[in-house]
């Protein structure tokens, strides 16, 4: 349980009273039509009532128009689930809500509908928690590469999909403002991502059956929407993953409660938010891979 964690490290306030505390669960597929999804929740206390939350999913598409779902609660309109594994915004949900470790968004609106259903996969992958300022950072990640399969839809646009799914829980106290920057590369035999913001970063590697060290990786961002991971040398792997033009940019101060907008704008952070749908090539011990991935920068 990602909060039980954060209450451990004794900040001067529980984590969840502060006035920068904010908690995230994400979602990303790619799916077997090249489209990609995102799912995002923030519930926090830097609005003007503690505990508001905000709800986010887009689906991108080849050669059309996005679809783009928003919806915004306060806080009688918030549910989090027992440990913390799910939360719902209103009508709008997202989070392991079944029973089983499987996940679901799901919205019914008049704007957008959309179910996902997304099965576990991938490696076990250890909590990760930066400290800075002692106010921190912990972000898990339950699902590494799963199987989804649903539909989301607008009007006549959209329709079904099946793909492959990352799930992230990410909160604290910390790391407001930063930039961040997320890369991940996931098929039926390969599990590789990397998730940095501010002092606390999740890496993991599993190609076929194989744990592979992230001791030493290295984090690339290139001036024309590249990324590269580089395991040398404590692993003969090296990942490339390169934009294949669906996706967009957000501002990246609307996942953000009020207060969290005037801090970062104050301070002169930038709010670009970048997601984008990337095809993934992988050299490991003489071995060229390929597979599908996403690329997010907050910056």
């Amino acid at each position: 349980m990602l909060l039980l964690t954060l209450w451990g490290f004794g900040c001067a306030e529980t984590p969840p009273e502060s006035l920068t505390w904010r908690e995230q669960w994400e979602l990303f597929v790619v799916t077997e039509d090249g489209s990609l999804i995102e799912g995002r929740v923030v519930i926090g206390n830097t609005g003007l009532y503690r505990g508001q939350g905000r709800f986010r999913a887009s689906r991108w598409m080849p050669g059309t128009t996005p679809i783009v779902f928003a919806m915004d609660g306060g806080p009688a309109d918030i549910d989090i689930g027992t440990g913390h594994e799910s939360v719902r915004v209103g009508s709008a949900l997202l989070g392991r809500y079944e029973d089983g470790p499987h996940w679901t968004l799901r919205l019914a609106h008049e704007e957008a509908n959309a179910i996902v259903h997304v099965d576990p996969g991938g490696p076990l992958i250890d909590l990760a928690t930066g400290m800075h300022e002692e106010r921190q950072w912990t972000t898990a990640v339950p699902i590494a590469n799963g199987q989804a399969h649903g539909w989301f839809t607008a009007g006549r646009r959209g329709g079904k999909f099946e793909g492959r799914a990352l799930a992230l829980h990410r909160g604290g106290d910390g790391a407001l403002g930063d930039p961040r920057a997320l890369v991940s590369a996931f098929g039926p035999e390969i599990s590789v991502g990397f998730d940095q913001q501010g002092p606390t970063r999740s890496v993991w590697a599993r190609i076929r059956d194989r744990v592979i060290s992230t001791e030493s990786v290295v984090h690339r961002a290139n001036e024309d929407g590249t990324v590269s991971l580089d395991f040398r040398p404590s692993a003969d792997l090296m990942m490339t993953v390169v934009p294949t033009g669906v996706g967009g940019q957000l501002n990246g101060h609307d996942g953000l409660m009020l207060g969290e907008r005037w801090v970062t704008e104050a301070v002169g952070k930038p709010a670009n938010r970048t997601v984008n749908r990337g095809r993934a090539t992988i050299e490991f011990e003489g071995e060229t891979l390929s597979t599908s991935g996403i690329i997010v920068s907050v910056e």
